[in-house]
């Protein structure tokens, strides 16, 4: 599969194909999918964190994502677009994803089951103190670390280096999409 996406990307950016409005309006649903999701991450009672999602949500978007593409979008277009590069870009990344799958799952099972609890106050004030900072940013780092420990303790580090794995190569055909959607090929 990676040959494949080589030659389609070398394709891409040698000029030899040019996607026409159809294919880049289903590369731009991949993403707008993709958007909504992350905007709404779910769970959505783990606490915020101004890195960006946890690596649980993470994981379910991507559940959610793939599931919406095999489902809704690519159906739509694959007729239309028989042969195209593009059904085949986003066929390869729903099929990039798959290998997270199980993980997401477990680790949202693990989550409604039992997440870490709230970082006790005396804990947080102490943190306040220690680090010179708001109550709210000792509470928000103190939840960030927990969050983190809680899901390290999940997976293992070959698991944690399979799904690292997908979602390097869930980030390379999105680039190749993303070329191909903006015509921005000079990456």
């Amino acid at each position: 599969m990676a040959d494949e996406i080589a030659a389609v990307e070398r394709a891409l950016v040698q000029g030899e194909w040019t996607p026409v409005h159809e294919e880049c309006a289903l590369g731009g649903a991949l993403f707008e999918c993709r958007d909504r999701l992350v905007e709404n991450p779910s769970p959505a009672d783990m606490p915020h964190s101004e890195r960006g999602l946890w690596l649980t949500q993470t994981l379910v978007v991507h559940a959610l994502l793939v599931r919406e593409l095999t489902d809704e979008v690519l159906p739509r277009w694959q007729d239309r677009l028989a042969g195209s590069p593009m059904v085949h870009l986003v066929q390869a990344y729903a099929d990039a994803v798959q290998p997270v799958l199980p993980y997401a799952a477990r680790l949202l099972a693990a989550w409604q089951a039992w997440p870490p609890p709230a970082p006790a106050a005396d804990l947080v004030a102490g943190e306040a103190e220690r680090l010179c900072v708001s109550a709210a940013e000792a509470e928000q780092d103190t939840w960030f670390w927990d969050v983190r420990h809680w899901e390290a303790a999940q997976i293992s580090a070959a698991e944690r280096s399979a799904i690292e794995l997908a979602l390097h190569r869930c980030g390379d055909i999105a680039t190749v999409i993303y070329a191909a959607v903006t015509g921005q090929t000079d990456y």
